[in-house]
């Protein structure tokens, strides 16, 4: 049950959304100003590489919570970024929903990228990938202030090849 309350929680604020835009309600200020907060980290910062507004979009101190472990501050944050970068040089986000309700919101999105560098001491493959992720958001004044990213990891580890126990066949590809 406790697994149950996020997810359900996520879902009414889903379709409350969505009832209020099937009305023509417009969105209020404060959710527009942290969708756009959201829209700005993936379209300015990853894709153009403007990381210059990462204090506009997040707090001094916000956290960065990833599978891989939490970052803590712009710096960390900046750290993460630019990790982005190296891993994928050619990445680009497509963000594909975005649900705000008070303090809190939600995207998800699809990355495309090519695998030119290591994964968790996987060699590159050079092979193209299609990243997908749900991102949690605890807002603070406008401003990111926590976020819990959840990747699939598996499947990435699926298209450059690597057969996970107890899943289906990994992609083949011929070897570049």
């Amino acid at each position: 049950m406790k697994l149950l309350r996020p997810i359900l929680a996520a879902t009414l604020l889903f379709l409350y959304c969505l009832h209020a835009q099937t009305k023509g309600a417009s969105m209020p200020v404060v959710a527009q100003d942290q969708a756009i907060a959201i829209h700005r980290f993936y379209e300015e910062c990853l894709n153009q590489h403007r990381s210059g507004v990462l204090s506009e979009i997040f707090t001094p101190d916000a956290v960065f919570h990833a599978p891989n472990g939490d970052a803590t501050g712009l710096g960390a944050i900046q750290q993460t970024v630019d990790r982005v970068h190296a891993m994928f040089p050619d990445h680009h986000f497509v963000v594909e929903d975005i649900v705000v309700h008070g303090d809190k919101g939600a995207a998800r999105w699809t990355m495309t990228a090519t695998n030119t560098a290591p994964l968790g001491g996987i060699p590159p493959t050079g092979r193209a990938i299609t990243q997908r992720a749900i991102v949690f958001y605890r807002f603070q004044e406008n401003k990111i202030a926590e976020s819990w990213v959840q990747l699939d990891q598996v499947g990435v580890l699926r298209q450059i090849g690597i057969q996970v126990p107890g899943g289906p066949p990994a992609a083949s590809h011929p070897s570049r």
